[in-house]
Parts: structure tokens; C-alpha cells; sequence
């Protein structure tokens, strides 16, 4: 008898323990616990062989100083505001360096008062709040993939219908998929710059095409009556934009065929933070901007979550904001960049591997479909199974990003990474290919 044989079904034993539908939905996390995972792997190994962990997308370079300094004489100065509640939406202080970040790095100016919201809970929490303000059951919300795998989840979390696009990493989104995509019960569409995995970068033209599509459906929808269709614009990996910058989806007016313009701010939420650009992860605090009404609503739903973002993580990326600091993010992304290039220098030359250089941020996605016949020969159904097998290499599965579509083949690649360590990976993956039988 198998270990499992005469056993109930885990998710009915679930399902009968009266555990939500939404979150028996949701799959486990490809990233969160894989550090312990891979730890417990390498207890007792070599060095040389011990396994490389390229797979949670942080970056290998330490924040800086100032930040830690600048928190301890908050709390030498100011121990009380530390410990005390902070406001819902956030300190005025940082909502106040939260505006000129934006308006110095995109040139849009959002009021600090009425247009803008710290999170707790990083990015994510920015995103969960506009759900939250924004969505009801049965809305749908468009989802050009491969991305980001939480939106989806989250979604779901809201009894709402992640409405999935597979994308090309060239292309991105195109205004004739949008327009097959959106039906009478879209609320949200999902757009961003340096898009994770792809590090897809959308142009200004490519922006504004997108933009006349949304624009043509909400007039239609005013005159109707109805709920417009609204715009999340993340932007985790701002900093990681190496050329030129194209306007953030909120600046941008379109001309409409009768000759009007019709702008896009009252549509958009723009949400990012610190973590990627400051390398402050673990502050978990995320921002806002975008209309007030949206905002206000957000704050209602935060009062009733999780209250106000950690008063240390505000003090902390209020520090981080300041116009002396910009230059930090600037070269933590040139550093994060010429990692990716050490990378691509040495796996991009494989015969068969295809990888296209992303046009922004520090991750690689590559396509092993050539190998796959030869792999699955060993018993691995998956790139990032092979990868981690015979290569000693942890990725995530292109599956992660795109669920239901056809990437297990692909595999996300973190080159965030210092070092040596291009060199080790791309030797390992190159010894791992050799050793296929065609």
C-alpha cells in the first residue's frame, strides 16, 4: 500500500474544514521558503557544490548606510513618533518626499494630502488596496502574461476574474489584445514598466496606443452611465529603466478622434516602493498615487486591514527619497545591469538557448524548448527541474508567470547577483547541456 493509499484528499479534508474557495484557489508561492529549501540542500556540501540560488529577485548589493543611520536618529531624536499610531495614508513627511520623487522622476505633481498612500506590506499592499477600493465579484481584470504570478492570485483573493494575455516579451501588451480582452465587465487593466520576468519596457507611442483603447471604452461608458475601466500601473523596477523613459501612464493624454483630449489620470493607480530600487525588501512599504476619491476608498479599506505601514519603514524610505539619494538608485541599477550583461555574456552564446536581451531590470528569461525532448529523457518534466538537478542552479518555472500557457521550458533567471557568480552559473548550464544525449 502507497503512503497515500486509503487517505482523503488534502484539499476536500480543506474544503470540508470550511476553508475559503479563494484561497484553496491560489497556488503555493514559487519564491517564499525557497531560501530555507535551498539551505537545507546545501547543509554539508563543498562549496563548489553546493547549489546557487538565482530565483527570488532581490539584489546582491547591501543598502546603503545612510538609510540605517538616518533611521537611528529619528528614533535618538524622535522616539515617540516611532512608537506611536501613524496616520492611515502615511507620515505627511514621507507622503511629502513621495511627491517629489514622482514629479523628479516622471514630472507629474500628485497633491501629498489627498493623492497619495503608504501601504504596508510593500508594492503588494498598494496593489491589495486598490483591489480592495476598486473590485467586486465577478469583475474581470486584464492580465498581459507572462507576469508578475500574484496578480492573479490576488485577484482571485477578491472573488474577481484575472482575464490572462499571453504577451511577447517584444511586444508587450498591443492595443488590438486589449481590445479583445476587455468585455462589459472589465474593471481593471494591468500595465507597468520593466515588466517581471520579461523586463519588457513600453515606449511613450506604445503607451499612448494603449491609452486610446482604454480612453474609447470609458467615454463610451461615462455617456452610459457605467464604471470606467481603470489602469494599475506598477512599477517595482522603475529604477531598473536604463534608456530612455517613457511618460508614466498618468501624464498621458490622448487625442480622440473628434479631436478632444482625454487623459488618463482620473483612470490610473500607480503603485511602487522601495524595495527593489533601495534594496529595502524587508521594510515592506509600498505607495500609491492616483485619484483622490480612488485613494480615499483605499484608506478605507487599510483602516480596516492591516491600519498604517510600519512607522520604522516610513522613516526609513522617507530618508531613502531624498533628492542626495536618487544617485543610489541610479547606480545600484547600472550595477544590477552590468550583472544581467556578465550573464548573458556567458550563456547567451549556447547553441539553441534562446534569450532576448530584456530591455530593462536585472532578470533573464530564457527559452530551453531545444533541450526539452533530451531533458525529459533524465525524468524532468521542466526547465528549472533540469536546472536544478543537473545544474545545481534554482530558477522559476516561465509556468510560474503564465499559468495554463506553454512555458514550462522557460525559466527566470535573477542576475542580481555580484561576483563570480555568472561565471559559475553559466559554467554549470553550459556543463549541464553538454551533458544531454541530442
Amino acid at each position: 500500500m502507497s503512503s497515500t493509499e486509503g487517505k482523503a484528499d488534502p484539499v476536500v479534508v480543506q474544503k470540508n474544514r470550511g476553508i475559503s474557495d479563494a484561497v484553496l484557489r491560489i497556488p503555493e508561492s514559487a519564491t517564499h521558503g525557497a531560501a530555507a529549501k535551498l539551505a537545507a540542500l546545501n547543509r554539508g556540501l563543498a562549496a563548489d557544490e553546493q547549489f546557487i540560488d538565482l530565483s527570488i529577485g532581490a539584489l546582491d548589493t547591501p543598502t546603503d548606510p545612510r538609510i540605517d543611520r538616518g533611521v537611528i536618529d529619528f528614533i535618538q531624536a524622535d522616539s515617540a513618533t516611532i512608537h506611536a499610531f501613524a496616520p492611515i495614508k502615511g507620515f505627511p513627511f514621507l507622503l511629502e518626499s513621495i511627491a517629489a520623487r514622482v514629479d523628479r522622476l516622471h514630472g507629474i505633481t500628485y497633491d501629498p494630502e489627498s493623492e497619495i498612500m503608504v501601504t504596508p506590506g510593500g508594492v503588494k499592499g498598494s496593489i491589495s488596496v486598490t483591489f480592495h477600493a476598486l473590485l467586486n465579484p465577478g469583475d474581470e481584470v486584464v492580465i498581459p502574461v507572462p507576469n508578475w504570478p500574484h496578480y492573479a492570485d490576488m485577484v482571485r483573493l477578491h472573488e474577481a476574474i484575472p482575464k490572462t494575455v499571453l504577451v511577447t516579451a517584444e511586444d508587450g501588451l498591443t492595443p488590438s489584445a486589449l481590445e479583445g480582452a476587455i468585455s462589459e465587465r472589465t474593471k481593471i487593466v494591468v500595465l507597468g514598466d520593466c515588466v517581471n520576468p520579461t523586463g519588457k519596457v513600453y515606449s511613450t507611442g506604445e503607451l499612448e496606443a494603449l491609452a486610446r483603447t482604454v480612453a474609447r471604452h470609458n467615454l463610451r461608458r461615462a455617456a452610459e452611465g457605467e464604471s470606467p475601466v481603470h489602469v494599475l500601473f506598477d512599477t517595482p523596477y522603475e529604477a531598473h529603466v536604463m534608456g530612455p523613459r517613457a511618460r508614466t501612464f498618468a501624464a498621458i493624454d490622448v487625442r480622440m478622434p473628434d479631436g478632444t483630449d482625454c487623459s488618463m489620470r482620473p483612470w490610473t493607480v500607480s503603485v511602487t516602493g522601495p524595495g527593489k530600487t533601495y534594496g529595502m525588501h524587508g521594510d515592506r512599504i509600498g505607495y500609491l498615487c492616483g485619484p483622490a476619491d480612488i485613494v480615499d476608498a483605499c484608506a478605507r479599506a487599510q483602516v480596516n486591514l492591516t491600519s498604517f505601514a510600519s512607522s520604522y519603514g516610513q522613516v526609513a524610505t522617507h530618508i531613502a527619497l531624498r533628492p542626495e539619494m536618487d544617485e543610489v538608485a541610479t547606480a545600484r541599477a547600472k550595477a544590477a545591469r552590468a550583472n544581467l550583461e556578465a550573464m548573458l555574456a556567458e550563456i547567451g552564446t549556447i547553441p539553441s538557448l534562446r534569450i532576448n536581451e530584456p530591455q530593462g531590470g536585472y532578470f533573464l528569461f530564457a527559452d530551453f524548448s531545444a533541450f526539452a525532448d533530451a531533458y525529459r529523457q533524465l525524468g524532468h518534466s521542466t526547465a528549472e527541474q533540469f536546472l536544478l538537478a543537473e545544474a545545481k542552479v534554482a530558477t522559476i518555472s516561465g509556468s510560474h508567470f503564465a499559468e495554463g500557457e506553454p512555458l514550462d521550458h522557460f525559466v527566470r533567471i535573477n542576475c542580481g547577483r555580484t561576483g563570480t557568480l555568472p561565471s559559475e552559473v553559466g559554467g554549470r548550464i553550459k556543463r549541464a547541456l553538454g551533458r544531454l544525449k541530442p
